[in-house]
């Protein structure tokens, strides 16, 4: 099955046709929005009162809900305040899991506050009850899920109507572009200053193996004592490594004694334009540790004119992951590549 992206029925007949209904909320103005409803639908109260979405683990809080006359179709909106930076398309997989949710289909949307998550998907207890079409926003450190759904048997017919309610959600101001955890910034000197910047909690150690230029380890803390996720940063003189390939094997060879790690040959890939003045690539590999375990390992290296940059996460992959440790490694290691800037040119 595949996710409809665009309406059949052009926009301005939409705009026609359906409503813009807005929410809001004096004491909690951060939460206000809208969503296209088709004219007619009735405005129900959530079935729990709503909340003040002030506590990171209070989970989602409903805002409010729309249907049509005769409540087969509906739209629902919720809140989540996260206690720590993440994607909502990430955020989406391990709700959807816990919530006894079958995917059909599923993509992922770019956005500055990490990947949107947009889901078609049905409940396993009842799959031919009811067809859902799941969207993640988020703003600073509220997450949005919009929620549409229809009777299984009328999804053909109503199939629109669930994008457009999930597409058609917009907040009131603009979304907040802080983070649900505060960053900090990191700086290098060697070859070239460079900076960017990674969430404050996670621990800084300076990796003194590196002959040439500079490296630095962070560590994400489950625990005091146990480290759940790990971020590897270095910038190196281009006669510091004759390859990509040479760095990436460098790199796996020292996790894989490290750490204990079985892992899969590296396969770099080239995500840069072959006019652009730097060559990056990455790769995605599969380890494991000893017992089995699944273990994350993204690798990105590039090479500009004045340094080779090395950027590497691991980290642990439990499934299920109710402490979402891997959306919040993927996030970070995200801020990290997304903000490293040479020192210089960002004065």
């Amino acid at each position: 099955m595949q996710l409809m992206t665009e309406p059949l029925t052009p926009r301005e007949e939409i705009a026609r046709a359906w409503s813009r209904v807005a929410y809001e909320d004096d004491r909690r103005p951060e939460t206000g929005f809208s969503v296209l409803v088709p004219h007619g639908w009735d405005t129900h109260p959530p079935a729990r009162p709503a909340g003040a979405a002030g506590a990171a683990d209070e989970g989602l809080v409903p805002l409010a809900v729309w249907s049509d006359p005769g409540e087969d179709a509906r739209v629902e909106v919720s809140v989540q305040r996260l206690a720590r930076e993440l994607a909502p398309a990430d955020w989406m997989v391990e709700w959807l899991k816990a919530n006894d949710f079958e995917v059909l289909a599923a993509r992922r949307i770019a956005s500055p506050a990490g990947a949107l998550g947009d889901v078609l998907a049905v409940k396993r207890a009842a799959p031919d009850a009811r067809i859902y079409r799941l969207r993640s926003y988020k703003s600073g450190p509220l997450l949005f899920l919009v929620a549409a759904s229809v009777a299984r048997h009328r999804f053909e017919a109503l199939e629109e109507t669930l994008f457009i309610g999930t597409e058609g959600f917009r907040l009131t101001g603009a979304a907040s572009p802080v983070p649900a955890e505060p960053l900090r910034e990191v700086t290098l000197t060697a070859p070239a200053p460079a900076r960017f910047v990674i969430p404050a909690i996670w621990v800084q150690q300076r990796d003194e193996q590196l002959r040439d230029g500079q490296a630095w380890r962070f560590a994400n803390p489950a625990t005091e004592d146990h480290m759940v996720g790990l971020i590897y940063v270095a910038t190196i003189p281009h006669d510091g490594a004759a390859s990509h390939d040479e760095l990436a094997d460098r790199l796996t060879t020292s996790f894989a004694r490290d750490q204990g790690l079985e892992i899969a040959e590296p396969d770099l890939r080239r995500v840069s334009d072959p006019a652009a003045p730097a060559d990056v690539r990455e790769a995605r590999l599969t380890a494991r540790r000893a017992d089995g375990e699944r273990v994350r390992l993204e690798l990105v290296i590039a090479r500009d004119p004045t340094r080779w940059s090395v950027f590497a996460l691991l980290g642990n992959r439990p499934d299920p992951d109710p402490l979402l440790v891997d959306a919040i490694n993927r996030r970070a290691f995200e801020i990290v590549i997304a903000s490293f800037t040479d020192r210089v040119a960002a004065a």
